[in-house]
Formats: C-alpha cells, structure tokens, sequence
C-alpha cells in the first residue's frame, strides 16, 4: 500500500474557490449572510478557519475518505491510486486517535491501522501474508495532539503546500471555480450545496484532467460535512478516473481502543 500518495491524493481532493456572486443579485441557497460566503461562491480561507474552529470546540472529529479508481488501458497504470479508504478519528479531551487505511481494489487484505494513547502508539497491519503488530512510545505535547487534528481538519479544504522559493501555496477547495446550487442535508441537518465542473491544479491520476466535477456541502456554522469529486482524462495509454468522497462527522466523539489492541500489546510485550 502506497500510504503517501493516499494521503496526497486526499490533500489534493478539492472543492472550490472564492468566486464572487452577481452584484445586487440573490444568492442561491441557505445562509445568504454567511461570512464563509462570496456571492454565490465560497470565501475558502474563512470557510477553513470556521471549519477548524468547529472541530476544536467540538474536541474533535473523524475523517472518512473513499477514493474509487478505474482505467481502461492495457497493464498496470503508472503511477496509480488503487481503489481504498482512509478514515482518522481524533479525541481531544482523552488524548486518543486511530487510524486505519485500507486498499480496497484486491481482495486481499491490505490494512493498517494505528491507535494512540497514554504516550503509546499500537499498530496491526493485516495483509495477506497475515496479521501484524507493532508498539511503539508517542512523545506528544497536548498542543502537539492539537496541531494533528488543525492539520487533519483542513484535508480536501485548504492543505498549505510549501515550494523551492518558501511561497506557501494552497490544495483543495480553491483549486475549483464553485457556485451555490440550492440546499441539501447532512446529518439532519439543512447545507448549502456549491458544485463545479471547472478544476484549475494539478493531479498525478489522471496525468492531464479533461472532465472533473465536485459538490460541497456546508452547515451554516462553516462546518463541511461532504466534498466529492471527480477526475478523468488520458492516463499512460488508457483513460483514467478517480471519484473522491470525504466525509467529516462525529464531532465530539471520543475515541474507544480498538477490539485488537490488548492482543497488539501482548504479542509486542518485552
């Protein structure tokens, strides 16, 4: 399993950028006085920052991410993304996080997962040779817990990228060209729908983009429940696509160690 690209893939997922309305028209959708709102586009970097803000009050959140990859050219496509699923929880008040990515495209297993607490990280790694664990000590300062969720928190909205010349640069929503499009619902609850078809970055799959599209949700907190995305276009000799689905929920929730974890610590004791 390639954990860094599933992880950059994730960090490039987008959703859109701040583009402003009509001038003296109506805004299309819920919470036309929002301040994450542009006209009838999106203010990327407050809508970050009430995002973040959100999940901190809240003391913390779980990220669940799918990404389903196909091509229709001949062999092995490189580079690639296979078809998995990414999902992080964070616990601010016990100080607890796990998680677990898993390539989904095999049918073999290919997991790993990792749990931390109490200044112990245990890791299982299931793969078709068999389970695995590890353990390991975690130097970790509150404000250090604190950061790891900031960070996880801004994952397909506003990932800073640094480049050769120390010029901060963006990934996520502002790599779109958004417009409200009515409301929806998540969790119950009413959101302002944005969607775009216009990506303007790069992405390794597909090497060149020629059809993409996205749709955001937003409660009218500034907290974002939904992105998906969309890409396809030519790739090593064939076609190939990438859909993306990322779902923030479970404010709040605090984090239980996981059914295997006192197996992990007995078969790494000593």
């Amino acid at each position: 399993m390639n954990r860094r690209r599933l992880l950059a893939a994730m960090g490039a997922a987008a959703g859109a950028s701040a583009l402003a309305g009509c001038a003296g028209g109506s805004v299309d959708g819920p919470f036309p006085d929002a301040e994450w709102r542009d006209g009838d586009g999106l203010d990327v970097e407050t809508l970050a920052t009430n995002h973040v803000g959100s999940v901190l009050e809240a003391g913390g959140v779980t990220l669940f991410s799918t990404a389903e990859s196909s091509y229709d050219g001949e062999g092995d496509p490189t580079p690639w993304l296979p078809s998995q699923e990414y999902e992080s929880s964070h616990d601010l008040e016990n100080g607890r996080s796990y998680l677990r990515q898993e390539v989904t495209a095999t049918e073999e297993p290919d997991v790993i997962e990792r749990y931390v607490a109490d200044g112990e990280a245990l890791v299982r790694e299931r793969t078709a040779e068999g389970v695995g664990y590890g353990r390991q000590a975690v130097d970790r300062t509150a404000d250090d817990f604190e950061e790891a969720l900031r960070s996880e928190a801004l994952v397909g909205i506003r990932v800073p990228r640094g480049d050769d010349s120390g010029e901060t640069t963006y990934e996520g929503l502002g790599n779109w060209d958004p417009h409200a499009e009515g409301e929806g619902e998540m969790e119950g609850q009413p959101t302002a729908r944005f969607v775009s078809d216009s990506f303007d970055g790069e992405r390794s799959v597909p090497e060149r983009v020629e059809t993409a599209s996205a749709t955001v949700h937003v409660f009218e907190s500034g907290f974002v429940p939904r992105i998906e995305q969309f890409w396809e276009g030519p790739h090593d000799d064939g076609t190939g696509a990438v859909e993306v689905e990322i779902e923030y929920r479970d404010r709040g929730e605090a984090v239980t160690e996981p059914d295997w974890a006192a197996e992990a610590r007995g078969e790494t004791e000593g």
